[in-house]
């Protein structure tokens, strides 16, 4: 029988098929090493974590803009002196800006609608009004403004020096009293001046404090500038008396 060039003998019917040693002589085919690529996952759907992310921020937002309503509505505008104004002076409206408080029923603010609706314009200062103070009521008079070339001027005496039942807006006349002592009392001041002239004639009080512990009272008074120095001597001095011209009704 034949062989072909490989040794091998012919193929039949059934076909070559090559002999076990030439099999067992092949080299083992490669395989190859296993690949480090991770097969591929399916990706989480995460759009339910997002709505109720979105959900959690609209609802912080709600909560939040409902508190600062609320928050506003404790507060109130009110008036602040942004320009000093001096005691006896109309307030103005470039004298003024507004700042927000908080709401509080036992403190009398002039608020900024008050002031937007003209009310400062009947009343003056009480005292000097500097900036950054938040104005009250009982920073303000009915005290008509001062004219001209007048000031305020505040002093104290005694009882007896002045007469009873005088209120702001009363009209005075002012005595310089030399030959006093301690020992005399009001009526004898008086009596001493009966034929004395006037330092000064119609003098409007501006405002009334209170007595002092002292005993004293504290009286404003609205005096040309001219006037003001002799007056405060004579004042500080104990020698000054006021007798009434014109009553306020």
């Amino acid at each position: 029988m034949k062989s072909n060039e490989n040794g091998a003998p012919p193929t039949g019917a059934g076909g070559w098929k090559p002999s076990p040693a030439a099999v067992a002589a092949r080299p083992a085919p490669a395989v190859p090493p296993p690949s480090s690529v991770k097969p591929p996952t399916v990706p989480r759907d995460r759009k339910p974590a997002l709505a109720a992310l979105g959900l959690l921020l609209a609802v912080v937002g709600a909560l939040a803009s409902v508190y600062l309503q609320q928050r506003a509505g404790d507060k109130v505008g009110v008036v602040e002196i942004a320009k000093r104004v001096p005691q006896g002076q109309t307030v103005t409206s470039d004298d003024i800006s507004e700042v927000m408080v908080s709401v509080d029923s036992s403190i009398s603010y002039v608020t900024w609608a008050q002031a937007q609706a003209g009310a400062l314009r009947n009343y003056t200062a009480r005292t000097d009004l500097v900036p950054g103070t938040v104005l009250v009521g009982q920073m303000l008079t009915g005290a008509a403004p001062l004219s001209q070339g007048s000031q305020i001027i505040g002093i104290s005496l005694k009882d007896g020096q002045y007469p009873a039942g005088i209120q702001p807006g009363d009209v005075v006349s002012l005595y310089y009293v030399s030959n006093h002592n301690d020992d005399k009392t009001g009526q004898q001041f008086l009596t001493n001046i009966a034929n004395a002239a006037p330092l000064v004639t119609g003098v409007k009080i501006y405002d009334i404090g209170a007595v002092n512990p002292s005993g004293n009272l504290d009286l404003s008074l609205v005096l040309s500038q001219a006037d003001a120095a002799a007056v405060v001597q004579a004042a500080s001095g104990g020698n000054l008396i006021l007798t009434l011209e014109k009553h306020t009704q």
